[in-house]
C-alpha cells in the first residue's frame, strides 16, 4: 500500500467474533489477529467495525476509525446519504456500554464468542456426519459462516436457487462473493448464526441427498 500509495478500507464486522485463538483465561475474550489499522504508520487505513453482530442486530450501529481528514469526509457523506444513524439506537448502545464498562463489555463478548463457537462446532459435526465425500470445508476461526466447496458441482447457483430452495435449504452461491460474479462457482456460504441444532442437522442431511442426486444425474 505504501509502495503504490493506496488507501486501505478495513471492513471487519466480525472482528469480535473470534472463535479460536489465545485468551487470558478460560471464559475470557479470544484475541483476534492484529488489524491493519494497528499496523498503520502513515494514515492510510480507514477501519470499520460493527456492534450489530455482537450487541444487537436491530441496532444497525457501526463505527469508523481512521485519519481525521478521511473521517471528516465520511461524516459529510453520511449526512447527505442517510442524515444519521438512528438516535434511539445510539442512545441505547451508549447507555449500555457506559453501564457495562470495559469489563462488562469483555464479559459479553466472551459469552457471544462461546455461543457461536458451540454453534460452529455443531455445524461442523453435522457436516462431517452428512457431507463426507460430497463437500469440502474449512473450519472457520471467526465469524458465523462456513465456506464450502460442493464436489462435482460446477455451478452452485443453479443447485441452490433450484433444487435446494425447493427443499428449503438456504445457502448463498459462491459467485456472489467473486470479483467475476457472472462466472459459475462450486462454492457456497452457509450460516450457523440463527438456525437451531435440529434445523442445521436436517438442512445438511437434505443437502447431502441433493448432492447425491446431482452426482447421479451428472
Amino acid at each position: 500500500a505504501q509502495r503504490f500509495d493506496l488507501l486501505i478500507l478495513e471492513d471487519d464486522p466480525y472482528y469480535f467474533l473470534q472463535l479460536d485463538g489465545p485468551d487470558d483465561a478460560p471464559g475470557c475474550v479470544r484475541k483476534p489477529p492484529p488489524s491493519f489499522l494497528s499496523m498503520d504508520v502513515d494514515g492510510r487505513v480507514m477501519r470499520f467495525d460493527s456492534l450489530s453482530k455482537v450487541l444487537s442486530s436491530g441496532f444497525r450501529i457501526g463505527f469508523a476509525t481512521g485519519p481525521k481528514p478521511l473521517v471528516q469526509r465520511l461524516v459529510l457523506h453520511m449526512q447527505t446519504a442517510a442524515l444519521c444513524t438512528s438516535g434511539m439506537s445510539q442512545a441505547c448502545a451508549y447507555a449500555l456500554l457506559r453501564q457495562w464498562g470495559q469489563d462488562g463489555w469483555a464479559s459479553h463478548v466472551a459469552e457471544v464468542q462461546a455461543l457461536y463457537r458451540r454453534r460452529r462446532d455443531h455445524f461442523v459435526a453435522c457436516a462431517e456426519r452428512h457431507l463426507q465425500g460430497l463437500a469440502e470445508w474449512a473450519v472457520p476461526e471467526a465469524g458465523m459462516f462456513v465456506w464450502m466447496k460442493l464436489l462435482g458441482v460446477a455451478d452452485s447457483k443453479a443447485l441452490i436457487e433450484g433444487p435446494a430452495r425447493d427443499e428449503k435449504v438456504l445457502l448463498v452461491p459462491g459467485q456472489y462473493f467473486s470479483a467475476r460474479p457472472t462466472e459459475p462457482s462450486a462454492f457456497v456460504r452457509a450460516s450457523f448464526s440463527t438456525a437451531s441444532d435440529a434445523d442445521v442437522d436436517e438442512a445438511l442431511r437434505r443437502l447431502a441427498v441433493l448432492l447425491r442426486k446431482h452426482s447421479g444425474e451428472a
